[in-house]
């Protein structure tokens, strides 16, 4: 039995600039106020990361390339970038897991930003977190804009599912749990209930546009997206609903 006792949540999209950084940050934050949350930044932009003052990523750092921060802890919430570059190599995954063990010591909530899609880094990090805690799951929360990024999610939602089973296949399950509409300029309920009739069962969760946000970057802007619904997705998987 794993000595780990973790719920992981990935932020997926299919595109850039829909906000999946801002989701997975906001998130992270009002989560840790009950819970440990371990924050994984996987894009290669390393967004949030930066936001926290890590200088580099973990795996530039096993590959050589490059020595500095890549972990910190504010309160509850432990931040870890993994990339603030491409790397020149990447780590094994028995090393890169052996690294990856120590961050994940005390945790309850696991959430990874990810890069649009799925890549070489978000395949290592699925493979470490198996290799290190001999088990792996994961609840997709994904992220789109309306028009056509979401349609082209709603498509493609099953995609993301397969890919990572195919990558370990020992995963005890993928799910969908949520679908974020980020900067909705129309009604919001009248978005939800178009979505619902598409993709019947799925949590659909529409935020409208906040100005602040896309100007003045998410960590400085007063505004902040209500996440109640979403976290409460959250809690009811974590509680084991």
């Amino acid at each position: 039995m794993s000595k780990y006792h973790i719920t992981r949540f990935s932020i997926f999209g299919l595109k850039g600039g829909v906000g999946k950084s801002t989701i997975a940050y906001f998130l992270a934050r009002e989560l840790s106020e009950k819970y440990k949350v371990l924050l994984v930044d996987r894009d290669y932009t390393n967004t949030i990361g930066k936001i926290f003052g890590l200088q580099t990523g973990l795996l530039n750092v096993l590959s050589g390339d490059v020595q500095g921060k890549f972990v910190t802890d504010e309160g509850n919430l432990r931040v870890l970038s993994l990339t603030s570059f491409s790397p020149s190599s990447l780590p094994t995954v028995k090393d890169f897991a052996a690294s990856y063990s120590e961050v994940l010591k005390g945790i309850e909530i696991l959430i990874t930003d990810n890069p649009p899609g799925v890549d070489d880094v978000t395949a290592l990090e699925f493979k470490g977190y198996y290799e290190a805690t001999g088990e792996v799951h994961c609840n997709g929360i994904f992220v789109t804009t309306p028009g056509i990024a979401l349609d082209l999610t709603l498509s493609h939602l099953n995609d993301i599912g397969r890919t990572l089973r195919g990558i370990v296949p020992q995963a005890s399950y993928f799910r969908a749990s949520a679908l974020v509409i980020n900067m909705v300029r129309e009604n919001l309920s009248d978005v939800v209930r178009n979505v619902a009739l598409r993709v019947p069962g799925l949590k659909v969760i529409a935020i409208p546009f906040y100005k602040e946000l896309l100007f003045q970057g998410f960590d400085k802007a007063s505004a902040s997206p209500d996440l109640g619904e979403l976290i409460s997705i959250v809690k009811g998987i974590v509680g084991g609903g």
